[in-house]
């Protein structure tokens, strides 16, 4: 097995748009950390992948589909074989249509675009360079249990699940994986793979661009070990960061005192620090730990399918409803609206056919120990349990917020219990995944990856 890494720049100029929180005013103003995206190229004779870890909140399946296609312009690398992951952190701009395209106010010299059109080149030069890179390596695996995050599903005083609040109690994947690659020759450091689960929102609501609490942990990793470090975020729909320092709005104080513990923002950098540091702890331990390397790993690459029940978010008639709630004088001011798009979608079913199935492209990359199983959703810590215990390699790693956007991925308890998670489904997407989504979700990928494995 050969390796390599790069990383390229992608810090947007100041004054652009912000995603996360809902808060559309939220403009850049200054630079905490920079963004990144890292390439990880892996090649096995005639098996070649690329996986990029991205400082972004998400990339939906457009874009996605833009900067796979720059990767094979510059590399050859076919465009099904590479993977981006999106560190999910909320200081970043937004790359999605509806923002991205300057279709709001706030952004009236389209930053966005101009933005997304620079990077897809840059992403592309790291693939690039990675490429370029590729050495034979020897790898070494470790895996311990990890703080960084913890369950945000806790229940408020009136009984409500929040979505925030942080509740040790509660199910969540407190597992993290690390890999620590060798030239095989000279026994260098060449990169080094790491693999946890938490929302990478401990910064807050700020208008300092960041790549968060895991740009903290990156940064702390590479001083170590003077390579690139890759992030790949896991089960982070139910996971928020752990964190003792208090948020000064939503009620903060009096969110925390629940727990001792916030699983959403924090108070900005200090929160970050505090988060990213427990993680880089816990990275630097187990990469410590390894003592067996292993050379001459196979690489693989399985592209299939998801095919995942789905239903409208809400019915014609109450999409119908809701429009009567926006006035047509100011219809242009709420363009931007996801709930006010929602409605017109679904209102414009009406007579239509039926789509029962949201159809999702799924590649899995296996490099020795570890498979990859990408999702194009938030999702819960149960599913990645699931692929961990009944997987067929060691390590079994579910990949967030890759390839595409599709909100959350709840369980059917999780449903069940509501919150903001299943409730925000609604509010995003004009059809909504079923409560057993995530069930035939897992199903189908544990298959998928059976057959890769061979």
């Amino acid at each position: 097995m050969k390796v390599g890494f790069a990383v390229s720049d992608i810090t947007p100029e100041l004054g652009i748009y912000l995603t996360g929180y809902g808060h559309p005013e939220r403009l850049a103003t200054s630079v905490h950390l920079p963004l990144n995206a890292t390439a990880m190229v892996l090649e096995d004779g005639d098996t070649i992948t690329a996986v990029l870890g991205i400082d972004w909140c998400f990339v939906d399946w457009t874009l996605t589909q833009a900067i796979r296609k720059g990767i094979f312009d510059a590399t050859g690398i076919p465009e099904s074989n590479i993977l981006l992951c999106c560190s999910h952190t909320h200081s970043a701009p937004h790359t999605t249509y509806m923002r991205t395209l300057g279709r709001t106010a706030v952004d009236p010299e389209n930053l966005g675009v101009a933005y997304v059109h620079k990077s897809i080149p840059a992403i592309a030069d790291a693939v690039k360079r990675a490429k370029d890179n590729l050495q034979e390596c020897a790898v070494g695996f470790g895996a311990s249990k990890t703080k960084t995050g913890i369950s945000r599903r806790g229940t408020d005083d009136h009984g409500r699940v929040s979505g925030f609040l942080g509740d040790p109690d509660m199910l969540y994947d407190d597992n993290m994986t690390v890999a620590r690659f060798l030239s095989k020759g000279t026994r260098e450091d060449l990169g080094i793979f790491i693999h946890c689960s938490a929302h990478n929102t401990a910064m807050g609501i700020t208008r300092e661009i960041s790549s968060d609490w895991c740009g903290i942990m990156k940064d702390r990793v590479e001083d170590t070990y003077k390579v690139p470090v890759i992030f790949i975020n896991g089960a982070i729909g139910d996971v928020g960061p752990r964190t003792n320092v208090y948020r000064d709005y939503s009620n903060a104080k009096e969110d925390c005192a629940l727990t001792g513990f916030a699983a959403g923002a924090g108070d900005g950098a200090k929160s970050a620090t505090e988060v990213g540091l427990r993680a880089a702890t816990d990275a630097l331990r187990t990469l410590e730990g390894i003592r067996d390397f292993r050379a001459n790993l196979p690489v693989r690459v399985h592209v299939g399918e998801l095919r995942l029940p789905q239903a409208l978010s809400m019915s014609v008639e109450a999409a119908k409803a809701k429009l009567l709630e926006f006035d047509a004088k100011t219809a242009d001011t709420v363009e931007p609206d996801t709930v006010y798009q929602i409605a017109k979608a679904i209102a414009a079913e009406e007579g239509k056919e039926p789509q029962p199935e949201l159809i999702i492209e799924q590649t899995l990359v296996a490099f020795g120990a570890v498979a990859l199983v990408p999702f194009p959703f938030e999702v819960f810590s149960i599913f990645s349990l699931r692929l961990r215990k009944y997987g067929p390699y060691e390590y079994t790693l579910l990949a967030s917020n890759t390839n595409g956007r599709n909100a959350y991925l709840p369980d059917r308890g999780s449903f069940a219990m509501g919150g903001y998670e299943p409730e925000c489904l609604k509010t995003v997407s004009t059809y909504v995944v079923t409560p057993d989504a995530g069930d035939k979700a897992v199903i189908q990928s544990l298959k998928a990856l059976r057959e890769m494995k061979g």
